[in-house]
């Protein structure tokens, strides 16, 4: 029993990493539910200190490229506030009037 657990559990840490090179958030959260009922499973069952190892190195790879998926996210967050930001900006005209520095619409004009 403890063998087949622990070749599952492989599995879905393998399953795990390809999710998270994709960043296909949607399996990342079916395999987090799943990855979370087989360790519980696991820690009812008598299994080898060196199998546990390999698991655990597993687990550590995924949880560093969780971080980086992370970080990146959190980078993209970042650039798009500013570009929101950025668009907001106006400045104002001789009149006194204030105008957008980035055009509304993203249609060029041709002038004479």
């Amino acid at each position: 029993m403890s063998d087949k657990l622990v070749a599952d559990i492989h599995k879905l840490l393998a399953d795990e990493k390809q999710a998270l090179l994709r960043a296909d958030f949607d399996s990342l959260a079916t395999l987090a539910a799943r990855k979370e009922a087989a360790i519980a499973e696991l820690s009812t069952t008598g299994v080898r200190d060196g199998r546990l190892q390999d698991l655990r190195d597993a687990n550590a790879h995924n949880q560093a490229l969780l971080a980086a998926l992370g970080r990146g996210v959190s980078g993209v967050r970042t650039i798009i506030a500013q570009h929101i930001r950025a668009r907001n900006t106006s400045c104002y005209q001789k009149d006194g009037s204030q105008q957008p520095l980035l055009p509304s619409s993203g249609k060029l004009a041709r002038r004479a």
